[in-house]
């Protein structure tokens, strides 16, 4: 970059509905915007980025850099409420058709293994079992949603 500027732009409010690290994935990873955050670590609608030129108008730059961050924001939010729909647990039956590993099984049968594994660790340790159980079961529901697909991140 031969003359660097930084400048700060902004997105909707409404975006911060979607979980954050979907938002900072897309800034950081599409666009190579900055985050910005409050003093307590929260997210708040802003961004910073790096113009390689300084213009007589930084506003039409800054406006330009909006544009192009809300169709993007826009997609996640969209993903977000659309899984949001179903019960994670409603992704069991997509396990079935991943297959982890060839000796291993399908995701299904990891995630059953998981369950079971999570069942008796609680067991020994005197935590609760249908907690543990049930923690097992969902632990790899969330690799059928859209956000994990669209933003591996979120994973997890």
């Amino acid at each position: 970059m031969e003359w660097p500027v930084v400048l700060t732009a902004k997105f909707e409010e409404k975006f911060l509905a979607v979980p954050s690290e979907a938002l900072v994935y897309t800034m950081k990873g599409d666009q190579k915007y900055f985050p910005v955050y409050d003093n307590a670590g929260k997210l708040l609608p802003n961004f910073i980025f790096v113009a390689n030129i300084e213009s007589k108008d930084p506003q039409q730059i800054i406006s330009g850099n909006e544009k192009v961050v809300r169709p993007r924001l826009a997609d996640a939010e969209f993903f977000f409420n659309t899984d949001r729909k179903k019960r994670l647990e409603d992704n069991l039956p997509r396990l079935e058709t991943v297959l982890f590993q060839q000796q291993l099984g399908t995701l299904r049968d990891k995630t059953d293994r998981i369950q079971a594994l999570a069942g008796w660790i609680a067991e020994q340790i005197g935590a609760d079992v249908n907690h543990a159980t049930r923690a097992g079961l969902l632990s790899k529901c969330d690799l059928m949603t859209n956000m994990v697909f669209e933003f591996t991140d979120t994973q997890a």
